[in-house]
């Protein structure tokens, strides 16, 4: 009765979000129990949304995702005169990454124990927290805390609905800023810091860069480009899933010819740098389903351009950008999102997130 008494005197707000954490608390009761017949090889990332239209994200803005694709479309919504502060937190990530690192039985596992101190804080904060963004008027900053290396063969291996193995031996940090010149234009900028083992068994650590810059010709049409610099020992970081080459130009374009739906294209490497990813092209498309939920569907070409792939995914649970205004989101920002890729002659491959923004 209390309960009862104490739910009908809080906020609309309060009652969404109070409805939240009973469903990923669900969720987060059965991340340590083998699923095999639902395997997800990724707990800490913001990749399911792009990755469900293929990975044709360059022009796309998210306010998370994008500090990861294009360090210009990460603009977070703009709800009042003053500065605008949100944290993200990772719900899948905090007890994935907890019963990874032997943090739950109270002795530390490798590769987490071989850490130093610093390191081991960074891992437990991106845990918790997956980012934390704020934003001043046409200016805007961010972090993005511990995103994982997209490995296909740790993705096609994964043993349980949350499995974080392979979290520890390649992940990355990324610094992003971001400027609104203009109503049609933005440019933004990151520093991407590395860490990760080599073949041999050597922990190495690098720091690399993002430039990048969003223009809107007209209400209906976003164009995007984006320069990725990584050092060299973790070129590869980017490029086996998401097909994005060290030192390359990569171009994107989105369209709505509806207001609910989203048509994506990227090129990548537009200059033909790298032998991998010359011109190699990406579709994608997100439909919102009356502000409450999307569907998605992209393809892309792996192995060299060898291999077709096909990309399904979804997103629910809609998180209010601008709730204490009485503002809502774009209705391109979602907390769950999960998507399956699936590759000729190859096991399918499943992200999922669980983020809530405050």
């Amino acid at each position: 009765m209390i309960y009862c008494v104490f739910m009908r005197q809080v906020t609309r707000r309060s009652r969404t979000v109070g409805r939240v954490p009973a469903l990923t608390l669900a969720l987060a009761l059965v991340l340590v129990l083998p699923v095999p017949a639902f395997p997800v090889g990724s707990v800490s990332t913001v990749s399911p949304r792009p990755m469900a239209m293929g990975g044709a994200f360059m022009a796309v803005d998210d306010e998370l995702a994008a500090m990861a694709w294009n360090p210009a479309g990460f603009m977070p919504p703009h709800c009042g005169s003053g500065a605008d502060f949100r944290v993200h937190v990772n719900i899948l990530g905090a007890p994935a990454i907890a019963h990874e690192t032997g943090l739950l039985t109270g002795g530390e596992s490798e590769p987490f124990a071989s850490l130093p101190a610093f390191e081991k804080l960074s891992v437990a904060l991106g845990a918790i927290a997956k980012g934390v963004t704020v934003r001043r008027g046409g200016v805007a900053v961010g972090v993005l805390l511990l995103e994982e290396h997209l490995d296909p063969d740790g993705l096609a291996d994964a043993k349980g609905l949350a499995d974080a193995s392979d979290l520890l031996s390649a992940y990355y940090t990324t610094f992003a800023f971001a400027f609104q010149l203009a109503p049609s234009v933005v440019i933004g900028g990151s520093e991407i810091i590395l860490s990760g083992w080599d073949v041999p068994g050597e922990r190495k650590n690098g720091s690399g860069r993002a430039y990048g810059a969003l223009l809107r010709p007209n209400g209906r049409v976003t164009v995007g480009l984006t320069y990725l610099d990584l050092p060299g020992d973790f070129d590869h970081y980017r490029l086996a899933v998401e097909g994005l080459g060290s030192r390359t130009m990569n171009a994107g374009m989105a369209y709505r010819p509806l207001d609910e739906l989203l048509l994506t294209f990227d090129l990548r490497d537009l200059s033909e740098k790298h032998p991998e990813t010359s011109l190699e092209p990406r579709i994608g498309l997100e439909w919102d389903l009356w502000g409450k939920g999307a569907v998605r569907a992209g393809a892309f070409r792996e192995d060299s351009g060898e291999t077709n792939v096909l990309s399904l995914g979804m997103g629910a649970i809609p998180a209010a950008a601008c709730a204490r205004s009485g503002r809502t989101s774009g209705g391109d920002s979602f907390v769950l999102n999960y998507t399956i890729l699936l590759k000729e002659d190859a096991s399918p491959r499943h992200l999922l997130s669980v983020l809530l923004h405050f």
